[in-house]
């Protein structure tokens, strides 16, 4: 379990650490700027980084990498290991019919799932339905709907897509999975952490270390977080891109769909709500920023 396979280390693997990480600690999705907005100016924010930080790995290392990961290895082998984003609703499920009180465990285990899920769901619903309520003055209940309405048209293909096919797979999953829940997140975490450090330059520090118990030295501020992190997500980025075009995931039809044709047309809606997202979002923005500069101009004159 603890003994390193350098050979098996890529930069697809990497990548997909890094957007695990990034997810559980909601980097890359707007989260921490959503929970930063509710903070006093002078709460403790190194503090609550590296307690954040921590309980966070030991929760994914020592639980799941001791308790979830061997049990799933004994009862079904390695392929139990290689269902992705199936492990949580294929491989342990099995675990579950087949261990003593697999039923009252099961039933505990997706009741803990159901809430991790829904915290997440409010907190990446909240700052939409907040950004929709203050850059364009949209009533929070209208709001609210028009949020929900979006992430039921995006999300039910999920459930629908195995009812649909008769089939385990999850193409529309795996595909959201991969660029996502991995690869732009990654991509905004860079975006996230050159705007902290560079942007706001030497205040970024100040705002940090302000009614911190823990002070973050200017060292570490200038080397490990303005050079260091955005240097190695940049490498990272370069060639994980480069290992996405050999494992065919840039194809037109990715190479883990060509065998099952009758799923490519869930990879190509997984694709398509992506774009639909990304051009929504870069119009609302676009005009958000062009309502605020209108409103500073009014209020110069």
């Amino acid at each position: 379990m603890w003994a390193p396979r350098w050979n098996e280390l890529n930069w697809s693997s990497t990548l997909a650490a890094a957007g695990q990480i990034f997810f559980t600690l909601s980097l890359g999705m707007g989260i921490i700027q959503n929970y930063a907005s509710y903070l006093k100016k002078d709460d403790d924010i190194v503090t609550s980084a590296v307690a954040t930080a921590a309980l966070n790995e030991f929760a994914e290392v020592i639980l799941a990498g001791t308790i979830v990961i061997p049990i799933a290895f004994t009862f079904l082998g390695p392929e139990g290991l290689k269902s992705g984003v199936g492990l949580s609703f294929i491989a342990l499920p099995n675990v579950f019919r087949t261990m003593v009180g697999g039923n009252a465990i099961g039933t505990l285990w997706f009741l803990l799932l159901f809430f991790a899920g829904i915290t997440s769901s409010i907190a990446m619903f909240n700052y939409l339905v907040a950004f929709l309520e203050e850059q364009f003055g949209v009533e929070r209940k209208k709001g609210s709907t028009v949020i929900f309405a979006l992430y039921i048209a995006a999300g039910l293909p999920i459930a629908l897509e195995p009812i649909a096919t008769k089939t385990s797979e999850l193409f529309y999953l795996t595909e959201l999975d991969n660029w996502v829940g991995s690869y732009l997140l990654v991509v905004l975490g860079l975006i996230e952490i050159i705007s902290a450090v560079w942007l706001f330059k030497e205040k970024g520090l100040e705002e940090i270390n302000n009614g911190s118990y823990w002070k973050v030295p200017k060292w570490f501020y200038s080397i490990v977080m303005k050079l260091i992190t955005p240097a190695f997500i940049i490498v990272l980025l370069v060639f994980s891109t480069i290992d996405y075009a050999k494992n065919g995931y840039l194809k037109v039809v990715p190479d883990f769909a060509k065998n099952y044709p009758n799923l490519i047309p869930w990879v190509f809606a997984a694709r398509s709500v992506m774009v639909l997202v990304f051009l929504l979002s870069f119009i609302l923005i676009y005009r958000a920023l062009n309502n605020m500069q209108k409103n500073e101009a009014g209020g110069k004159q």
